[in-house]
């Protein structure tokens, strides 16, 4: 009886641990989400908080907090701390809307995010304090751009 049990608790663990919308658990998100400033939140260089909804800034990857990064001198930097200020100075003070599309593998709502009629994903990695997700060529050219004229965290050349 014990290791049926146990055998189901396993198999439970093992189906919670799967990706929240494998089984439709998740709605897909869509439609826009808009924010007065004070409802707003930078949780990190790629991730904001509207309303309490989490959204993870769509075909972008900015560093995590805590992650240390070089320049040139071997002096280190949290990049992650920076990242997230840069996109926090983008939206002190602005409304901000974001245009959702799905969710990432977390579950969380990704979007492409505006304020001030500063399109957030694409101003990040143009400033190079963030990089084009891999499996999108959306920022391409603006992550080569940065990082040709050594902006942010480019300016190592460690990012």
């Amino acid at each position: 009886m014990a290791g049926v049990a146990g055998g189901l608790l396993g198999v439970a663990a093992i189906l919670f641990a799967l990706p929240a919308d494998l089984f439709g658990r998740v709605p897909p998100v869509t439609g826009t989400l808009t924010a007065a400033p004070h409802q707003v939140a930078v949780v990190d260089g790629e991730t904001l908080v509207i309303h309490e909804t989490v959204i993870r800034l769509q075909g972008i990857v900015a560093p995590a907090r805590g992650q240390t990064c070089h320049d040139a001198n071997g002096a280190g930097t949290d990049c992650g701390a920076a990242s997230a200020a840069a996109l926090a100075r983008l939206v002190r003070g602005h409304e901000v809307a974001c245009r959702l599309n799905g969710r990432d593998r977390e579950g969380f709502a990704r979007g492409l995010c505006e304020a001030a009629g500063t399109e957030l994903n694409r101003a990040l990695v143009a400033a190079g304090w963030a990089r084009a997700r891999g499996d999108t060529a959306d920022f391409a050219d603006a992550e080569a751009q940065a990082r040709n004229a050594r902006l942010g965290l480019w300016r190592s050349g460690a990012f």
